[in-house]
Parts: C-alpha cells; structure tokens; sequence
C-alpha cells in the first residue's frame, strides 16, 4: 500500500470511530424523568401557571422529548384523586415529583421518603403546615413554592373594603374538604371580625354547589365575595363568573390564571405564575443537576396583586383602585 492509500485508510477509520461514539456518549447520558401531578388543567396544553413551570424548563435545557420525559397526570380540581395520582405518578420511577397544591404536596410527602419532590402553589404557609420546618431550606426530599403571607389576608380584605366601602358581610367561597381552605378560612373570620366585618361561609365543593351557595350568600346579604386560592377552585374558576354574574353577586377570586378575562370582577391575591417560573429555575434545575431538596430555599411572594374586569367593576357599583 502506497503513502496516499495508507493516509486515506486512516482517515476512513478515525471518520468510522467519530461516528460511532457520538450515538454511544448519547446513551450514556440520562434522560431524567419528571412526574408531575397538577391539581387543575391537561397536558400539553396547560393552565399558564404550568405552562410558565415548563417554559422556562425548556429554556434552561430541559424539554419534553428530548432532555426530559415527563409523566404528567390531572386530578382536574378533585383534590381527593391527589393520592392515587401521586401513586401512579411514582410507580414509573421518575427521578423528580413535581405536585401541585397543598393536598397535592401532602400526599408526596407522604407516598415517599426517597424521591425529591417539588411542591409548586403550596397555599398556607409551609411551616404550619408541617412540611419544612424553616423556609430557610428544605426538610428531607421535600422543597418548594408556597403563595403565603403573613399579611396577605388583612391586605385583601382592606382590597375588597376598597371595592365596596361600608360593605359589613364578605362571603368566602371554599371547598370544605380541602383542609388548607378550612385552616384559611378561620383566619378570613378573625381577620374580618377585627374590622366588624362577618364572614358569610360559601361552601363548594364541585361546580354543581355553585348555584346553592350563591343563593345562600344573597339571602344572607352579602355584599361581595372572595374564592380563595386553589387547583380546585382553579378548575371551576369559569363556573364561578358565571354564577356571579347571573345571580348578581360580585366574587373576587384569590387566583391567578384568566379568571378577570372569563367575566370575573377581579382577582385579588399572590400572582403565582412568576413564582412557578422562578421555582423551575431555582429548584427544579438544581434538583435535575443533582442538588438534594435540603440544599434549596423554599421560595414565597412579596406581596398581593389586583387586576380587574373595568366593565364587570362598573356593572356591579364597585370601584377599581
């Protein structure tokens, strides 16, 4: 073999070499899998509170598909589902839970020791709750986003004061069997009766209640109401404008999402959206990258946030401030 065949058969074997490690390197590196358990909307199209969790997971590298599998189930505003759903979740070995909701974060707490979990849009506040006992950082493998304030339920009662001054009963529109709600709403009664203001108890659990609880406020006089955040409340957010508008009772909700672009009068409370975002860069990344829930900051808000419907505010007497 001369120098020129020689040279070219070099060549042909170390082109033949590179190819072939590029695919091996490709499977030697691990595709995490995510589990994630939502308390309200589908996959992939999403409520924009989840959509923001993986948008800006895509951003840093990890994308559906590609970088990252994700297992994706719904409890669509039935908090009950949590514990099968994050159950279900778990039995495909993800690397890291993701849940949403307070009822969702306890039934990850609870259903494992072992796999990091992320609990995103945790409503009370997580201490009390008994799921960290700083918010300094993480208790074993639980970390997360909660939408909690010290303050937040005196800054929307004075909101909804604002919206209709002298207004004597707030009606507050929960779901009795979420147990965070319960907590939440004896702190709206002692926060109202400071002001002499009651609170008028709108139970729902389910769309279907909506009607009942509406006719049950109006008896009582209330003047106006606020729903109080959740995936459950989340999920029938529509319902919830509708009701209101058609029975004439203005209902505030403690909510993100487009419940003000649905007909709502207003939302009133912690816009947790940023909040997602800022926890899918600041825990969920680092907790791909190998970093242990303990290592992370529990992540919170500032402070509370308005946005109104001008033309709802107007058709129920109310002002916008």
């Amino acid at each position: 073999m001369n120098g020129c065949s020689r040279y070219a058969a070099v060549l042909a074997t170390a082109a033949w070499v590179g190819a072939a490690s590029f695919p091996v390197q490709a499977q030697d590196k691990k595709v995490p899998t995510v589990g994630f358990v939502a308390g309200a909307g589908g996959y992939p199209k999403m409520a924009i509170t989840n959509q923001t969790f993986f948008d800006a997971l895509a951003e840093k590298g990890y994308k559906d598909g590609s970088t990252m599998r994700v297992v994706f189930r719904s409890a669509e505003g039935d908090m009950g589902k949590m514990p099968d759903l994050v159950r279900q979740v778990l039995s495909e070995n993800v690397d890291v839970l993701v849940v949403s909701s307070s009822p969702g974060c306890a039934a990850a707490a609870a259903a494992t020791a072992d796999t990091p979990v992320l609990c995103i849009s945790v409503q009370d506040d997580p201490v009390r709750e008994g799921l960290t006992d700083s918010l300094e950082r993480g208790r074993g493998n639980v970390v997360g986003v909660h939408s909690h304030l010290a303050d937040g339920i005196k800054q929307q009662l004075d909101g909804l004061l604002a919206m209709k001054p002298g207004a004597t009963r707030i009606g507050v529109l929960f779901n009795p069997e979420n147990k965070t709600h319960l907590r939440l709403l004896e702190l709206w009664k002692s926060s109202a009766a400071a002001k002499h203001v009651q609170v008028v108890e709108m139970r729902v659990t389910k769309a279907a209640d909506l009607d009942a609880a509406l006719k049950t406020a109006l008896a009582e006089k209330t003047d106006l109401a606020i729903g109080l955040l959740g995936a459950d409340t989340y999920a029938i957010r529509k319902e919830i404008a509708e009701n209101a508008a058609k029975q004439r009772l203005p209902i505030v909700m403690d909510t993100p999402g487009s419940y003000t672009d649905m007909g709502g009068v207003a939302t009133l409370g912690v816009d947790i959206v940023p909040l997602y975002r800022e926890g899918a860069i600041k825990q969920m990344v680092p907790m791909l990258e190998g970093k242990r829930p303990s290592d992370l900051a529990w992540i919170g808000p500032g402070r509370i946030s308005a946005k109104f419907n001008g033309e709802v505010v107007r058709s129920f007497g109310l002002t916008a401030d």
